[in-house]
C-alpha cells in the first residue's frame, strides 16, 4: 500500500470556471415578468475536470492537471487558483474563450434562477498537449480522464496515454466513446451507460456505474474474481448532484493509486459520493471524511 501523500495522479480534461451571484429576490422587474435579483454575495470555483482535481486534492494526494483554457482572465484565474491548491498545471491556451458556466441563484431558498455559459467547443491540437506532457517528463500512478467533450480529449491523446502504461480511468461523455478504445475504467451514470454499453469501441477492463439512490454497479470484464458487484448506497438526503460523478473518479483515482483493488476502491468511492449529494454547491469530500471510510474499507 502506497501512503496518499505519496500517490501521483494526472488529471487530464475540460477545465471551466464555475461562477456564483448570490442574491435575494424581492420583487418582479417592472421591465419584464422575472424576478429582480439584489446581489449579495458572488464567487467562483474550479469546474469540469478542476472539480476531480479539487476532489483529489482534498485528500492530500499530489496531483497534475493537463488542459487547456483561453488567453484571458478567466484562464489567468484558473491558473493561479490551480498554483493556489498545490496543483501542477500543465496548460496550453488554445481556447478561443476559457469556459465559464454562470449561475444565478435565490439565496433565501437557494434556487438556481438561470444559468448563462460562455464556451466555444473546438478540438484541441493533441500534440500540444502531448509535448506539454513530454516537457515535464513526470511519472504517474493514475491518469484520470474528466471528459466533458469541449475539445481537451481527442483519440491521438488517448491512445499516447495508454501507451505509457499507467492506468487509465475515464469519466465518459457518450459522444466520445468512441475515443477511448481500452482504459482501465470508466465510470459513467446509469443514463450515460445506456448510450455506451450497445457500442463496440470501447473495451475497458471495469466498469463503475453511478446509480444514484441505488448505489452503484461494478462490472469486471479483465477476468478477476469480481464479475458483477452491486453496491449499495447508504440512505442520505438529497440537496445537490451537480458534482457526484467528479468526486467519484476523482475517489476511485485516489484509492486505486495507493494500491486498493476496484471493488474495495468503488465502496469507498460510493461512501463519498453519498457525502457530497448532503451539500449544497458543488463540494469535495474533506479530508478526515475520505480518511474514515478509507480506514473502514482498507
Amino acid at each position: 500500500m502506497k501512503q496518499i501523500g505519496r500517490t501521483r495522479i494526472l488529471v487530464v480534461g475540460d477545465i471551466m470556471l464555475d461562477k456564483y451571484v448570490v442574491g435575494e429576490v424581492e420583487r418582479i422587474s417592472p421591465e419584464a415578468p422575472v424576478p429582480v435579483v439584489k446581489v449579495v454575495d458572488e464567487y467562483s470555483t474550479l469546474g469540469g475536470c478542476g472539480n476531480v482535481v479539487r476532489n483529489i486534492r482534498s485528500t492530500g494526494a499530489q496531483v497534475s492537471c493537463l488542459t487547456s483554457v483561453g488567453w484571458d482572465e478567466n484562464g489567468t484565474h484558473i491558473e493561479e487558483e490551480l498554483v493556489e491548491l498545490g496543483v501542477n498545471p500543465m496548460i496550453v491556451n488554445e481556447c478561443k474563450v476559457t469556459t465559464v458556466k454562470e449561475r444565478i441563484i435565490a439565496d433565501q431558498r437557494k434556487v438556481q434562477m438561470i444559468r448563462v455559459d460562455r464556451e466555444v467547443t473546438e478540438p484541441i491540437d493533441p500534440n500540444l498537449l502531448i509535448l506539454r506532457l513530454q516537457e515535464q517528463d513526470e511519472k504517474y500512478d493514475i491518469i484520470a480522464i474528466s471528459d466533458y467533450a469541449k475539445g481537451v480529449v481527442s483519440w491521438d491523446l488517448i491512445q499516447y496515454l495508454e501507451r505509457t502504461g499507467t492506468p487509465v480511468i475515464i469519466d465518459p461523455k457518450p459522444k466520445n466513446s468512441h475515443l477511448y478504445n481500452m482504459p482501465f475504467m470508466i465510470t459513467p451514470n446509469k443514463e450515460e451507460w445506456k448510450e455506451i454499453e450497445p457500442k463496440d469501441e470501447i473495451r475497458p477492463e471495469y466498469i463503475l456505474v453511478t446509480e444514484g439512490r441505488e448505489g452503484m454497479t461494478l462490472i469486471d470484464q479483465s477476468g478477476s474474481a469480481i464479475g458483477r458487484a452491486k453496491i449499495e448506497a447508504e440512505p442520505v438526503e438529497v440537496y445537490n448532484v451537480s458534482g457526484a460523478g467528479d468526486t467519484v473518479v476523482a475517489i476511485m483515482s485516489v484509492c486505486l493509486a495507493s494500491g486498493l483493488d476496484p471493488l474495495k476502491s468503488a465502496t469507498i468511492a460510493n461512501k463519498c459520493a453519498g457525502y457530497v449529494v448532503t451539500q449544497t454547491g458543488t463540494s469535495t469530500v474533506p479530508k478526515n471524511i475520505f480518511m474514515k471510510h478509507y480506514d473502514e474499507v482498507s
